[in-house]
């Protein structure tokens, strides 16, 4: 049986670097700097409420890569320079490029005396941050944002038979990659034709919006009965295209992460919030910079409770409404939010 709770969102809003309320007057901040991909998203803000919430002084040094991995380097180097007491990273990518891959760590490139604790990466085993979920063994630790796939299929279900996903995915993301892998795996088992649409890449092998709107065309030629975006930050960033070209055929698509859902008019998803995750990510912050522990020895975890999230507006659009048994356990949002959970 599949346990879902809702999750109230209670969000402060936050300046991207600001200084937590001490209650100690006078003491030391701790000094984090925090590296983004994408921008400041709700996980940052959970991340940093956290600390002002527990008058924990904390000063945060925020730097953000725009989207470009190859401006990480840069601040690796400010990072040895600064000795933050900690670092934060945002994403698969990001943490890759700080902490270095499971066995594969080159202390020229990355940082191996400063503790980083990692947020909203989909699977650390299978991007191989950690070998275990139990303590890397290394001076990292951090939180995954993903409901395991098997729960998002069920809850999918939930709302409707389904017989064929259509699945558009970027195939230079890893973390799309291993969705794609594990949802093939899954799908004998409960009867479900997985039907396949790779961003296409351009003569760079980068992925493009008219990338995003020639898989869609492929895909929906396909007729699948939903459209899944797995939790892919291209996709993410682009998914109002996903659902425009899914739209136009009359097929709901169903998200692995909220923002398409709540900002972009995907049908449903159960999803972790991106604030909640980031309140995760900063209790094991927490526990490095006032307890002194060891970021080694911290499990990597992820949420425990989900919210299940149906955007009413697109239901009315589609004519696709979810039965009692869903409305009386999920987030009914309408009209479309303004949560800020890009991968």
């Amino acid at each position: 049986m599949l346990r879902i709770l809702l999750i109230a969102l209670c969000l402060a809003l936050l300046a991207p670097e600001t200084l937590a309320e001490s209650s100690a007057p006078g003491a030391r901040p701790h000094r984090v700097m925090m590296i983004l991909y994408r921008g400041a998203t709700d996980a940052e803000k959970g991340f940093m409420d956290y600390f002002k919430r527990r008058r924990i002084p904390v000063e945060f040094i925020v730097r953000d890569a725009q989207a470009d991995s190859a401006k990480v380097a840069g601040f690796v180097r400010e990072a040895r320079d600064l000795k933050p007491d900690l670092i934060y990273t945002f994403g698969t990518t990001v943490t890759a490029e700080v902490a270095g891959l499971d066995g594969a760590v080159d202390p020229r490139r990355h940082i191996t005396d400063i503790p980083i604790v990692f947020d909203i990466v989909a699977d650390p085993v299978g991007a191989k941050l950690v070998s275990s979920l139990k303590g890397s063994g290394r001076n990292l630790t951090g939180a995954s944002h993903l409901v395991p796939l098997a729960a998002q299929l069920n809850a999918l279900g939930s709302m409707r038979r389904v017989a064929s996903l259509g699945v558009v995915y970027t195939p230079n993301e890893k973390q799309s990659l291993l969705a794609v892998e594990e949802l093939q795996k899954l799908a004998p088992s409960l009867g479900l034709s997985v039907k396949l649409a790779p961003v296409v890449l351009d003569t760079h092998g980068k992925a493009t919006p008219e990338g995003v709107v020639a898989a869609m065309r492929t895909l929906v030629a396909k007729r699948p009965d939903f459209v899944y975006i797995p939790s892919d930050s291209f996709l993410i960033k682009h998914a109002n295209m996903v659902v425009r070209e899914a739209d136009s055929a009359q097929i709901p698509v169903f998200a692995a992460t909220e923002a398409p859902i709540r900002n972009d008019g995907a049908l449903l998803g159960l999803v972790s919030t991106y604030s909640n995750v980031g309140e995760l990510a900063a209790h094991k912050a927490e526990q490095i910079l006032t307890r002194k522990a060891q970021a080694a020895q911290i499990p990597i975890e992820s949420l425990d409770r989900f919210t299940f999230l149906v955007n009413m507006g697109t239901a009315k659009r589609l004519g696709i409404y979810p039965p009692l048994s869903v409305v009386k356990l999920a987030e009914l949002i309408a009209p479309l939010g303004a949560v800020d959970a890009r991968e």
